[in-house]
């Protein structure tokens, strides 16, 4: 049976290809998948319409992105605390680039930034790449330098724990000492209508 691919099929064809295929193939799982339709005259006219509108929208995509590549920066600095011997409290991530880009005024989704190298663990001058489109594509330079750290999260997210946060746990009371303490009753006082006391005038031997 010919049929007509509706989209990209693996080791079959790509959209808007006649194809044929076993009658079993087309019936049980192309064409109830919408992936094919039977190779007729109009599917034909409107499978080619279809590629041309997909070819349309492709184009303004690439258009956007080729616009959004033209306007952004290509140098970025993170600061992060940092040992002696040069290695980061934390990393530097995807996310965290596109954070500073962002902040440069270049709006970058983190799952378009690719580092092969994995996220910056060290001070120093690195490379990532941003993808905007399959055809549009351009490196950044990111600065790591010493400092206090600019990620999200502060300290927190660069691996220290706050300090005074320490503090504020030695200082606090245990709580289940404290509430015992404060559950404690005073001693009873002595019960005065227990004691006897002499009435005057009373019988004396």
């Amino acid at each position: 049976m010919e049929v007509i691919l509706l989209e990209k099929v693996q080791n079959l064809g790509d959209l808007g290809e006649t194809v044929k295929v076993a009658n079993g193939y087309a019936r049980n799982f192309l064409i109830p998948r919408r992936k094919a339709v039977r190779a007729t005259e109009e599917a034909k006219a409107q499978v080619e319409e279809r590629r041309r509108q997909l070819a349309l929208q492709e184009s303004k995509r690439l258009e956007v992105a080729q616009a959004r590549a033209d306007l952004a920066v290509r140098e970025i600095t993170v600061t992060r605390l940092a040992l002696e011997t040069g290695d980061l409290y934390g990393s530097v991530s995807p996310a965290d680039i596109a954070e500073a880009l962002v902040a440069a005024g270049t709006y970058v989704e983190k799952s378009e930034i690719i580092q092969p190298d994995g996220p910056i663990k060290r001070i120093g001058q690195f490379e990532a790449e941003v993808i905007l489109h399959p055809e549009v594509r351009f490196t950044v330079q990111v600065h790591v330098l010493e400092g206090e750290s600019n990620a999200p999260g502060g300290l927190a997210d660069a691996g220290v724990a706050d300090a005074s946060e320490a503090v504020d746990a030695v200082d606090a009371p245990d709580a289940p000492e404290a509430a015992e303490a404060e559950g404690a009753e005073a001693p009873d006082a002595p019960d005065a209508a227990g004691i006897d006391q002499a009435e005057p005038g009373g019988d004396r031997e």
